[in-house]
């Protein structure tokens, strides 16, 4: 990851629309209103081990796509070495790319994410799903709605096999990437929304990064039911506008929903070079989430 030297962030501009924002220093290190880093490493906020086992390209569903083929869904299983903890949290990390060919869950972004929160103790979990080489205007929802449906099949594969990985059911997060972070926030409107009647777990924490949807790209509604949710944007996105994650945002504070902001000023879409600051951000978010 890029450790080199970051440009100033400018916060006061957009700090408004957070109920808790973060910016990021010269040094890429996250600035935060109060609180500071422990001292000595504390697991599922800093790194405490140093290799990661990866389970790679396991089926969790079979699927038929867009063009009426049955089609293998993969995902890969990211655990911390030599861990012998159970009860753990875990997060569900989707992939972005349009919804269309092109990437998958070796997305690098997804991959450092997936390492990073492993060695801080969590099970991460990068699913594939259904894309679109041909993606019209009014093929948008089609898409999100198939691919939602792939990664709700994911999440339930994480569920089931919870004993197995040492995962406690109700400490599951979802995060994404642009279409992935568009997923995710449909997902977990859906899920949080079903899970008294299903009789099952609600979604801990959403992580969005650069994918808050565009008006009507959504399934669900963000109400009372809908998760902490911690967004990094970058104010100068010319592929998924800064505006879609001020929406986002005064829906969230409309339904009193926790959440915090992390706009990166002047950055566009995939904002990769400030990767040490987004996962420190992150980590301190869900850490709150966890201990509620």
């Amino acid at each position: 990851m890029n450790r080199s030297c970051l440009p100033w962030m400018a916060m006061v501009s957009v700090a408004a629309i957070a109920s808790a924002s973060s910016g990021v220093d010269a040094r890429g290190r996250a600035i935060r209103q109060a609180g500071s880093m422990a001292a000595s490493p504390v697991r599922y906020q800093q790194a405490i081990f140093d290799k990661v086992e990866i389970q790679s390209a396991v089926v969790f569903r079979t699927a038929t796509n867009a063009k009426g083929e049955s089609e293998k869904l993969r995902l890969d299983v990211y655990q911390p070495a030599g861990d012998n903890q159970r009860n753990r949290p875990a997060i569900v990390w989707i992939h972005g790319g349009g919804f269309r060919p092109g990437n998958d869950r070796n997305q690098k972004y997804i991959v450092a994410m997936a390492t990073e929160f492993a060695k801080r103790g969590y099970i991460s979990v990068a699913p594939d799903y259904r894309v679109r080489a041909q993606l019209a205007e009014t093929d948008r929802m089609p898409a999100l709605t198939d691919a939602v449906e792939d990664c709700r099949a994911a999440l339930g594969w994480v569920r089931a096999r919870a004993a197995e990985y040492g995962v406690t059911p109700a400490r599951i997060a979802v995060g994404g990437g642009s279409a992935g972070g568009m997923i995710a926030v449909s997902l977990v409107a859906l899920e949080n929304a079903e899970a008294a009647a299903a009789r099952r777990p609600t979604i801990f924490a959403l992580i969005d990064l650069w994918g808050s949807p565009a008006q009507g790209l959504m399934m669900g509604d963000v109400d009372r039911n809908y998760p902490p949710t911690v967004i990094v944007h970058g104010t100068a996105d010319a592929t998924v506008p800064f505006s879609q994650t001020e929406a986002l945002v005064a829906r969230l504070k409309a339904a009193g929903i926790e959440h915090e902001v992390m706009p990166i000023a002047g950055a566009a879409h995939t904002p990769t070079d400030h990767l040490d600051a987004i996962i420190e951000t992150t980590a301190s978010f869900l850490y709150k989430a966890l201990k509620k």
